[in-house]
């Protein structure tokens, strides 16, 4: 029997907070991400196949915009209640450089 109960804002929620951990910081990546969520669901039987999952995967897909400017806020605050100071590498990473000894990245 299928739980159907779980809600786009939930999904979302979890969505989000995999993509703070993980780094995402491309709409392709955050895509393929909601696509691995919501299929591993549909496999634990949380979903239910009669449900709408595409559509519920396309609402996901354009919430992008939502996360990337809830992060970007998020760092901010961050950012200014620490007094972190990030660099970023050649690669794209971020690291807290309030420790850094005055070196180049």
């Amino acid at each position: 029997m299928a739980l159907t109960t779980l809600t786009v804002g939930e999904l979302f929620a979890e969505i989000a907070d995999l993509a703070r951990e993980q780094g995402v910081a491309e709409q392709g990546a955050w895509n393929e991400l909601v696509d691995e969520v919501v299929d591993s669901y549909l496999e634990l039987g949380e979903l239910d196949k009669d449900q709408d999952t595409e559509g519920m995967q396309e609402i996901l897909r354009a919430k992008w915009k939502e996360f990337k400017s809830g992060a970007a806020a998020e760092d901010a605050g961050a950012l200014e209640e620490g007094g972190i100071s990030e660099q970023t590498d050649a690669f794209g990473q971020t690291r807290d450089s309030t420790l850094d000894d005055g070196g180049s990245i």
